[in-house]
């Protein structure tokens, strides 16, 4: 293996490495605000964060159309 077809592989498993980072990151704030829902939060505040955070979690899954919203 070459060092450049190393270094660009070591490169892909690192970028999909802090998807899976930021992807768990997204899923622990929406289930705590999934959770203030439920609880009663109503607020137009913890409405926008989701939807953001489910735009950012679109945008990850390869639709990044999403965060145009």
């Amino acid at each position: 293996m070459t060092l450049t077809k190393y270094q660009a592989q070591c490169e892909a498993e690192e970028a999909a490495w802090f998807r899976q980072v930021e992807w768990q990151r997204i899923a622990r704030q929406l289930e705590a605000l999934y959770g203030a829902q439920t609880a009663g939060d109503g607020s137009a505040y913890t409405r926008q964060r989701i939807g953001r955070l489910e735009a950012l979690q679109q945008a990850l899954m390869g639709f990044p159309a999403a965060l145009a919203d």
